[in-house]
């Protein structure tokens, strides 16, 4: 194998994922001569093995439900059939388009990418393992991007043909005939939805009391209504203890509060959790702060060795893409301040589940408000009020706001329903820069638009909904 040197930088930047390639973006803009590891292809899981082929895939399954709902609508044609190897190609054309972006984006930015493993053999050498060949360089500064893999728990038997995880599940050459899904967060019911849509028998496991338990309770049981419909049967406060192999299929022993169901699959997904990657990272070796296999650093970024910083999901073994490219730039422009830029803030950071219905949340969400060391109020406003949701027969979700009693301030909040995922970014900003019930209020929102329920929303927490009866 062929050894090289390919001299120094001012910044090294190992991991190409969200966080990683978006990192050495900034650092080229400002200046620095820029090195980027990436063992796999730029963009990380999120790029291909997550977040895009999976919204792709969910894009497809919301096109048959706009189908098999045209009809009330008063639009006829014949039944949809799937193609799912043109599910597929649709897929993988997403992602090479952005990957293709992505590797345009680094030539246009000077940045020199180097393809391989990258391992810290001192705080400032980075080395780097091809299929072809070794190379070595210097950079005065590191950020480590080197993100998450699926965890799978210690089940009995999970070790078995059979089992997937959510990087594989996305990636499936054939829709299983049945699949349990063994994690009701946003991952698991993502990807239920998906494959009930095309045909599959799915069975939702979930070992807290409710499928996707961070949200918001009111969101949560609206979402399982959902997925009842659709099919999907949901086992909550449930815990898959064995799995046997069954033949030609999969049993999986699940204890449901003391009673035992046995719940039979072609195929078994994790899509419980994920870890830290750190394998041969060198991390370790060099001294820096782990916390249970996640690196460990201050409000800005900074580890333990005084010029490696760290970034994205390598920090918390779960995380998200957007949150990851934020701490990138942050991360890096601390690394090349020596530290003394502006620390992280993590107030306002949205979360997004890309189920039917979509939830949305940011800050302070209604179930915890007890929490809170003032006192808050809740402004809801329900899609079966508005507009564009009548016209689009997309009547199911809400809006609420939560803001401080006393000042009116917006600190949270939370979308289900139709176009979530984009009314969250007004109410982030809202939070984000501490606007008011009356700023959002007397903002003119346009008519009709699922964004009239921010207003309007805002509207209910200052007692004065005009679309509402009053109370």
């Amino acid at each position: 194998m062929e050894k090289a040197d390919n001299g120094k930088f001012d910044i090294g930047i190992i991991g190409g994922g969200p966080a990683g390639y978006v990192a050495a973006i900034r650092a080229a803009q400002l200046g620095a001569r820029t090195a980027l590891v990436e063992a796999r292809e730029l963009g990380g899981t999120c790029l291909n093995r997550g977040c895009i082929p999976s919204k792709a895939l969910l894009r497809c399954v919301e096109i048959l439900e706009l189908a098999g709902s045209a009809r009330r609508m008063g639009i006829k044609f014949a039944d949809p059939e799937i193609d799912f190897d043109g599910v597929r190609r649709h897929a993988s054309r997403a992602i090479k388009t952005l990957v293709a972006g992505v590797e345009s984006l680094m030539d246009g930015n000077g940045i020199t990418v180097f393809r391989g493993h990258g391992k810290l053999l001192e705080p400032t050498r980075v080395q780097v393992t091809g299929d072809e060949q070794t190379a070595e360089f210097e950079a005065e500064k590191i950020v480590l991007c080197t993100g998450s893999v699926p965890f799978i728990p210690p089940i009995p038997g999970i070790d078995s043909s059979g089992v997937i995880d959510s990087d594989q599940a996305v990636a499936l050459d054939q829709v299983p005939e049945s699949l349990a899904v063994i994690g009701a967060g946003a991952v698991g019911c993502e990807l239920a939805q998906v494959y009930a849509g095309f045909g599959s028998k799915v069975t939702l496991i979930e070992m807290l009391e409710r499928i996707v338990p961070t949200e918001d309770p009111e969101a949560s049981d609206l979402l399982a209504s959902t997925v009842s419909k659709q099919g999907i049967r949901v086992l909550a406060g449930a815990r898959a203890t064995k799995l046997e192999d069954g033949g030609d299929h999969k049993r999986l022993i699940v204890d449901c509060g003391g009673e035992t169901e046995v719940v039979e699959a072609d195929l078994i997904l994790m899509a419980t959790s994920r870890r830290a990657y750190i394998e041969g990272l060198g991390v370790e070796e060099l001294g820096v702060a782990l916390d249970r296999g996640c690196i460990v650093v201050n409000d800005r970024l900074q580890t333990s060795v005084e010029n490696i910083y760290a970034a994205g999901d390598v920090r918390r073994g779960v995380g998200l893409a957007h949150l990851a490219s934020h701490e990138g730039i942050v991360a890096v422009e601390n690394a090349l301040d020596g530290g003394g830029g502006e620390p992280i803030d993590y107030a306002a950071v949205p979360g997004v589940i890309y189920t039917h219905p979509e939830i949305a949340s940011v800050g302070i969400q209604e179930h915890k408000i007890e929490d809170c060391d003032f006192e808050c109020q809740v402004g809801k406003f329900p899609f079966s009020a508005l507009g564009r949701a009548a016209a689009y027969g997309a009547r199911q979700g809400f809006v609420k706001l939560i803001s401080e009693t006393s000042s009116g301030r917006i600190v949270g909040g939370t979308v289900v329903g139709l176009s979530a995922s984009e009314l969250i970014a007004e109410i982030t900003l809202a939070v984000r820069r501490g606007l008011t019930l009356g700023d959002v209020a007397e903002t003119i929102h346009s008519h009709p638009t699922m964004s009239e329920a921010v207003g309007e929303a805002a509207l209910a927490g200052l007692g004065r909904a005009i679309h509402l009866p009053p109370s």
